[in-house]
């Protein structure tokens, strides 16, 4: 029997959807756009590259993992204005456990898109329930940004042909 420290949903994240490089977190930063919520901030950028196709019936398990793996990108920052090591790696160690639950909401997207969050002060004394509630909203908003920005961009490409 499998118990479950709390009642929220098994996810996974994996190293291959972890946001790296400083150079990625910059063009995020310039580029991107921003959510706003009571504990975070929340940017965004849809890649301009298209993300892979939809795994097909006939391809193996590992094939359609490797390919929605490289699908949704996802980073933390968190300052050292806001305390020290211990409180900060708190807060990062809750932030990364919502976007595992969460992280389910944005693998079926069809474009590629790089989020980090940005967590403030009042994260370290909210509960995982408000946490994990911003995260999914949060990525909820991303997902209806980048669909409809990828309809836009259909028409035009449309128009101009």
């Amino acid at each position: 029997m499998d118990k479950s420290v709390s009642d929220t949903p098994k996810g996974s994240f994996p190293k291959t959807a972890h946001l790296l490089k400083h150079s990625d977190f910059q063009k995020v930063y310039e580029q991107g756009r921003r959510h706003f919520s009571g504990n975070m901030t929340v940017f965004y950028l849809r890649n301009q590259a298209k993300a892979a196709p939809v795994p097909n019936a006939d391809e193996s398990t590992v094939e359609a993992c490797a390919r929605k793996i490289g699908r949704v990108r996802v980073g933390f920052t968190v300052s050292r204005a806001l305390g020290g090591s211990v409180e900060r790696n708190r807060m990062r160690r809750r932030t990364r456990e919502a976007v595992r639950h969460h992280l389910g909401t944005l693998d079926t997207m069809i474009n590629a898109v790089d989020v980090v969050i940005n967590p403030k002060k009042s994260l370290l004394v909210a509960e995982f329930a408000q946490i994990s509630q911003e995260i999914e909203r949060a990525f909820r908003v991303i997902r209806q940004s980048c669909e409809e920005s990828g309809k836009k961009r259909g028409k035009l490409e449309a128009q101009r042909s």
